[in-house]
């Protein structure tokens, strides 16, 4: 999975690490909902975020990202969208890792716009 480039060293590292799965799912959503800190267990504003798109979608043209790479934003959506696609984890899980991988993605909270 990780020919020629190093593995993951931080749990932030594997967030994004993944490989979306066809019909929804991430190959290492089970280890991330493991690894989640609790921060994002709870009521949290990047998880509730995460669950409006989740629930009604949205508008992400706003957005700040940390990377101005293209290539690495696109990652990080490709893996975000997956994990809210799936059906083998807890809702609750994904809730608090969509949330995660928000705040990780995300120079600051946007401003939920709906569709």
């Amino acid at each position: 999975m990780f020919e020629g480039k190093r593995m993951p060293s931080s749990p932030s590292e594997k967030l994004f690490s993944g490989t979306p799965i066809a019909f929804g799912g991430l190959s290492n959503e089970k280890e991330l909902a493991e690894i989640c800190p609790d921060e994002f267990k709870k009521n949290n504003p990047w998880s509730t975020l995460a669950m409006n798109l989740f629930f009604e979608g949205g508008k992400i043209g706003h957005w700040k990202f940390k990377s101005s790479d293209r290539a690495t934003c696109g990652r990080q959506l490709s893996c975000f969208s997956a994990l809210l696609g799936t059906f083998d984890i807890p809702h609750e899980d994904k809730e608090a890792v969509a949330g995660w991988m928000l705040s990780e993605m995300l120079q600051e909270l946007p401003e939920y716009i709906c569709k």
